[in-house]
């Protein structure tokens, strides 16, 4: 079996649900993939050098702001740079563009307003998850693969952290390798 070892950089929190449901992704893709992952959470003050001997890829954990935003964007920076694979969700990639904004677009103050909410370079406003706990109505370009997962050219999902929005239904007997 082929394996990877993933760094997921950010302040873990096992209550904090998005992080449970990157846990969950990670359990659900290594299924499917028929990979494993061997998966370290480390915190931003953890990061060094040593992050990209250790490690194939980084995943750029929800839940900002970090508690060291410059180690953070130095990681990103670093991947972008050496063909790292790195995925940012959330927060995470709220911090990619943030890297992008300063190292390839040359806006060396560009900032995020969870860290200064008065930059004079605000890139990314401090953003709510508003689509927390609402539902809404899918639609699918026939015969993509996405509808032909869910067995329709559409689907009503409910948004929320921690859930994995997926209709079940279907995807039981298309791809048995899932779980819930």
């Amino acid at each position: 079996m082929k394996s990877a070892s993933i760094a997921i950089l950010g302040e873990y929190s096992p209550d904090f649900e998005p992080h449970a449901a990157t846990n969950a992704a990670i359990r659900h893709s290594a299924t499917r993939l028929e990979v494993t992952f061997d998966v370290d959470w480390i915190s931003t003050d953890e990061i060094s050098e040593s992050l990209f001997v250790n490690h194939s890829a980084i995943c750029i954990a929800p839940g900002s702001p970090y508690k060291n935003l410059e180690k953070m964007l130095w990681a990103i920076r670093f991947a972008r740079e050496n063909n790292v694979p790195c995925l940012g969700t959330c927060g995470g990639f709220q911090h990619m563009i943030l890297e992008c904004a300063r190292n390839l677009l040359g806006f060396k103050d560009a900032q995020h307003a969870e860290y200064d909410p008065s930059a004079s370079r605000l890139f990314i406003s401090k953003l709510e998850c508003s689509l927390a706990g609402r539902e809404m109505l899918l639609q699918f370009v026939p015969d993509s693969r996405v509808s032909q997962i869910y067995g329709s050219h559409s689907a009503t999902e409910r948004s929320g952290a921690g859930s994995i929005p997926i209709d079940r239904r279907n995807l039981a007997t298309r791809y048995p390798t899932l779980r819930g």
